[in-house]
């Protein structure tokens, strides 16, 4: 059979379930017409009558952009992830139409650099064929069957080599000798939108950025000195002391509204513009700092997995470099339950810096810590068992090992008893400690309460304190015994306050009291014990206060009954951010604030659809406020560029608004890498003998003598830094994804894993928010037409000229 239907099945559009059934309906003929929702797409407009107006003109150009990315996908669909099908059976678990799927192994024709490896998720849209095709029209042929379907299920125990999934909507292609499986693209970002737009959710920001006299700004500064707050004093050190003045008064500003209660701004959106360099990450780290001490319950979202795990990893350096600083407790006992970061693991590409805020982790840490038998009540029972009744459980190992002698007829040396308490001790102290650390990491202090952390503390050194002494060789082991036989100490045993067996048992007792402390007083464990997995999850979704996730994974939240609602958004990177998309965060309940970090003069979010890029789909909530007028707080202090680099964008691109710090006018900010008079702060190379090329998919450009010459700057800017201590770090950037391959390809492994040098090549989009001590932009285009390409476009342009140092 032939996939989908000669004509479109239409969804209807007030359903949230439509939209699968919507793109499964399509045919071949649907996906390659360009004109299929050309009549239904209109301009969205700046300003909205009314919410259903707002919603509704994003449904048409959703989808449209859907069918451009499909097409878009069919294109190279030789060059996409397949894999051959070893399984395939009605699903008997998941309900009708569902089928269980299992694949040898996921594998592409041409393997693309830097891209991660293909894996199964669910919303995979995928082709189900009787033949691997190998172009498009292949699957036109008679002889060939083929449908689309769609990854609804991953098992979460799967372990083996085979992937398996369920799969949905597939209709009968007959029996066959083998079927074959091809990604086409991923639909859950897309759907999550159209659930957006169809839900009813909590509207009270919506309505807000949709009120166009909701940007007269007030002075709600009265109201705040009516209720004794001067934020200027509260936050003044804390806030300002590593700020300069433009971004103390945005968050300033911020914290304003935020706590004032002023009728004015019961709902308040708050845009922060950051131009390349001026310190947006360092602001928007410390307004997140300021609002965790708070308690402001928190989302902050970002529209990319790299962007959250940056911001996501500044915070938290901050946090625990504050937390040092202030409290000089051991980091061993930072607690970080109050942090929380959720998404794609993989994806997310979590360093070990941030891997212990990640939700899966965490869940996994507690469940292992609140097992039946593995967990805390076990660890505190054993440990309370062996000190209490360490001499009777010597003596029963005394027993076993003599009827093992006598069974085998072996003359091994029986342990001592001290032989016996160290190593039963440092086994149960191990698996206790990991408790105890794993409650104080990923458990929020409010509500461990203040006095079962400091006990968990307190025990830890208590533990410690024991195992040092245990180990001492002045240790006699018959005295200890002795000593350990009785619950109180004997008084026959003449022992002076310094011996080694009367420090023992005092660090003993001290143990035991605190252990039978918590056995009482920990009712939190106690009801954690209790929860099934999922539970634990929700559990540390509910109590966290700072929660990070991009805008797309944060639809999670709407399925999280929250007793105390998030309150506050934070966006960053918002101008890239499509506006469509931000919804699904500005609807989470209890939600009342929105600020905004972005800057519109850099890229916004990439869109496939000409006619959907048209209509305005792209567009970003800070841009369209911004165009309406909405107040901006501008961070104008630039800490990145020489001078020299920064005239050209400050000039061209902000109105000459920004202003170079001090750090960037000194002298030792020209670095002087190659003593060529042509290598000054920035140089421009006329390659002669370029020739631009598509590459073999034909859709991308790359030029090879313009690889050539990147190959040799980067060889002669090693050269030229030789090991030496100074480090340095190049980005190699390219407006075209085929030249970013074939410089990555041509470098190869060469500047890998040196310490100083590094070498980054990424296309111009992907180092949006980067930064490096020197960037080559290889741009690509030669040609007798004067065609500039993706150059043309001046935020790109913006990007990519203010990246380096």
């Amino acid at each position: 059979m032939e996939g989908g239907s000669s004509k479109t099945k239409r969804a209807a559009f007030n359903d949230r379930g439509g939209f699968l059934d919507t793109v499964l309906s399509w045919s071949l003929e649907d996906i390659y017409d360009e004109n299929l929702y050309k009549n239904q797409v209109e301009n969205i407009p700046l300003e909205f009558e009314s919410v259903h107006q707002y919603f509704g003109s994003y449904v048409y150009p959703l989808l449209e952009e859907t069918r451009a990315e499909l097409h878009s996908s069919m294109e190279i669909i030789s060059n996409a992830p397949f894999a051959e099908v070893i399984a395939f059976d009605e699903s008997k678990s998941y309900g009708k139409n569902l089928y269980d799927v299992k694949v040898d192994s996921w594998r592409n024709r041409f393997s693309v650099l830097g891209k991660e490896p293909y894996k199964t998720l669910p919303g995979d849209i995928l082709v189900l064929a009787n033949a691997k095709p190998e172009d498009v029209s292949d699957l036109q042929r008679t002889e060939c069957q083929w449908a689309f379907v769609t990854v609804t299920k991953i098992p979460e125990d799967e372990e083996n080599e085979n992937t398996s999934f369920t799969v949905k909507e597939l209709e009968d292609i007959g029996i066959q000798k083998s079927l074959f499986l091809i990604f086409l693209i991923n639909t859950t970002p897309n759907k999550r939108i159209w659930n957006s737009l169809h839900m009813s959710g909590n509207l009270e920001i919506i309505k807000n950025v949709l009120n166009t006299n909701s940007f007269i700004e007030e002075d709600g500064g009265l109201c705040c000195a009516q209720r004794g707050g001067n934020w200027d004093e509260k936050f003044g050190t804390s806030v300002t002391s590593e700020l300069n003045e433009p971004q103390t008064k945005a968050i300033l500003a911020c914290l304003h509204k935020i706590h004032c209660n002023h009728k004015v701004h019961k709902s308040a959106v708050e845009l922060i513009w950051g131009p390349p360099g001026t310190g947006k990450t360092k602001t928007l780290s410390t307004l997140l700092f300021t609002l965790l001490r708070k308690g402001c319950r928190t989302l902050t979202c970002a529209p990319s997995n790299a962007a959250i795990r940056e911001m996501a990893s500044r915070t938290l350096k901050l946090v625990k470099e504050s937390f040092e600083r202030d409290i000089g407790i051991d980091a061993l006992f930072f607690s970080m339950g109050d942090i929380l970061l959720f998404g794609n693991k993989e994806r997310l590409q979590l360093g070990s810096d941030i891997e212990e805020i990640h939700l899966d982790h965490r869940v996994k840490r507690l469940t292992e810590c609140l097992g039946p038998l593995t967990g805390w009540r076990h660890c505190f029972a054993s440990m309370i068992d062996l000190l209490e009744d360490c001499v009777s459980q010597y003596n029963i190992f005394l027993e076993n090992e003599s009827l093992k002698e006598k069974e085998h007829n072996n003359e091994n040396e029986i342990n001592s008893f001290l032989d016996f308490l160290r190593k039963r001790f440092v086994s149960a102290s191990s698996s206790l400690k990991n408790c105890i650390i794993v409650f104080c990491t990923h458990l929020p202090k409010k509500y461990l309460l203040e006095q079962n952390f400091q006990n968990m503390v307190s025990l830890i050194g208590l533990l410690e304190s024991f195992e040092t002494l245990l180990i001492q060789d002045n240790v006699e082991s018959e005295v200890l015994n002795e000593l350990f036989s009785s619950s109180k100490l004997p008084a026959d045993i003449s022992l002076s306050s310094m011996d080694m067996p009367f420090l023992l048992y005092k660090k003993r007792s001290e143990c035991l009291s605190v252990l039978r402390t918590f056995n009482g007083s920990f009712n939190l464990l106690d009801r954690l014990s209790d929860m099934s997995k999922q539970s634990i999850e929700e559990y540390c979704l509910q109590k966290a206060s700072l929660l990070f996730c991009t805008a797309s994974s944060s639809y999670k939240l709407h399925s999280v009954p929250m007793k105390q609602p998030l309150s506050i958004m934070v966006i960053d990177e918002a101008a890239q951010l499509k506006e469509c998309e931000s919804t699904i965060p500005l609807q989470l309940p209890g939600l009342r604030h929105a600020i905004l970090f972005g800057d519109e003069c850099q890229l916004p979010a990439m869109v496939e659809s000409n006619i959907s890029r048209e209509a305005g789909f792209g567009r970003s909530l800070f841009e369209r406020l911004s165009s309406l007028g909405h107040s901006k707080h501008l961070l104008n202090i630039q800490y990145r560029m020489h001078p020299s680099i920064s005239f050209f964008p400050s000039l061209k691109f902000y109105h000459n608004q920004i202003l170079d710090s001090p750090n960037v006018k000194r002298k030792n900010h020209e670095n002087h890498y190659l003593s060529w008079p042509m290598f000054g702060p920035y140089s421009f190379i006329n390659i002669v003998g370029g020739r631009e090329e598509k590459d073999d998919v034909g859709r991308s450009r790359r030029n090879m003598v313009e690889v050539a010459v990147v190959m040799k700057i980067l060889l002669k800017l090693y050269k030229a830094w030789g090991g030496s201590e100074q480090k340095l770090s190049v980005g190699v950037i390219s407006p075209y994804a085929a030249q970013v391959v074939a410089i990555q390809e041509r470098l190869g492994p060469k500047y890998d894993n040196l310490d100083g040098f590094a070498v980054k090549v990424k296309s111009v989009d992907g180092f949006q928010g980067g930064e490096e001590d020197i960037i080559i932009i290889s741009t690509v285009r030669c040609n007798s037409y004067r065609s500039i390409g993706f150059v043309s476009n001046p935020q790109r342009t913006n990007v990519a000229l203010t990246r380096a140092r």
